[in-house]
């Protein structure tokens, strides 16, 4: 009897164990800003404009003079650091722009979350001594070009309203920084491969999704791109290997390295106050920072060569 109940006694206090356990995660968790509402992270990329930007005119792109261009949405988005299709047609239809383009997409990125790394270009950061907040210079707001919806496709049509919403709540919060935005439309899904099959299906659904994004345009002004074959049009015949898309892509590697990173919880992230997040010799010397602030010179030196390749 007194074995079972010793028994029943560490059960018990297991059991108590593991509730307080789950209470202390969740408290930690309600402080902490990578658990919080990333809906609208992207909007934290950009200044806000020193004056009101004026939107397109006769539903056409016209850049300024040096104007941003920003790149957002999930893989497909991402993955044009490499390609750089839609980088090349921009400059060869306006080659004395200037124009600087800044994708920001990552993989995972939806119109429901954004999520990024505990105090990404947030105000505040770690409230421990010695730490920093994200210092980095934040995008100036030009034009924002998002593609969305391809994966939102994939919860079916029982979630459509939910995109609509989500999609509109960050398409207006966006329009208060920039007006001047153009929506891709996404991409069918390929009859090729092991999910081929499935390909007729996910894009009767995907096409519910597209009217839904045409719809979201057409209430605010926005423009929205039928689909990347005009880009494709306007790199007809320059070759992947030429000097601009090298240049191009040097340029994307560097500006990745500064707007993402490696270990992030060491540059404003929670782990400043550790000793490897700073000067063996000196530890209130923050190196990593240094190191960093040396990219931003960098990119403008990479885009200005840009601009000469486009110009030859």
């Amino acid at each position: 009897m007194l074995k079972y109940a010793a028994g029943f006694g560490s059960i018990h206090s297991m059991r108590l164990f593991s509730v307080a356990l789950f209470f202390v995660c969740y408290l930690a968790r309600a402080f902490d800003p990578a658990t919080q509402d990333d809906s609208l992270a992207l909007v934290r990329h950009f200044k806000k404009p020193t004056e009101p930007l004026k939107p397109f005119v006769d539903g056409a792109i016209a850049p300024n003079v040096g104007e941003t261009i920003t790149l957002m949405g999930g893989t497909d988005v991402y993955q044009m650091h490499e390609t750089c299709e839609f980088e090349i047609s921009l400059h060869f239809w306006f080659p004395d722009k200037n124009l600087r383009f800044r994708n920001v997409s990552w993989p995972a990125d939806t119109v429901y979350r954004q999520q990024r790394p505990m105090f990404f270009y947030t105000v505040k950061g770690d409230n421990r001594e010695g730490s920093v907040p994200d210092q980095r210079e934040k995008l100036e707001p030009g034009i924002f070009v998002l593609r969305f919806g391809r994966m939102e496709s994939l919860d079916g049509l029982d979630r459509l309203d939910e995109f609509e919403k989500a999609y509109g709540r960050l398409l207006d919060a966006l329009m208060e920084i920039s007006p001047r935005i153009s929506l891709l439309r996404p991409v069918p899904f390929s009859k090729e491969g092991p999910a081929g099959t499935f390909a007729d299906e996910r894009n009767s659904v995907l096409a519910k999704y597209t009217e839904s994004i045409q719809k979201l345009a057409d209430s605010r002004g926005i423009l929205l791109s039928i689909d990347m074959s005009g880009f494709r049009e306007a790199i007809r015949g320059v070759s992947v290997d030429s000097n601009l898309h090298a240049r191009i892509r040097e340029k994307n590697k560097l500006w990745l390295q500064y707007y993402r990173p490696t270990n992030w919880a060491f540059l404003f992230g929670d782990r400043q106050h550790v000793p490897s997040s700073r000067d063996h010799k000196n530890t209130e010397h923050r190196w990593f920072v240094e190191e960093l602030e040396k990219i931003p010179p960098l990119i403008e030196k990479a885009d200005e060569a840009i601009w000469k390749e486009v110009q030859r």
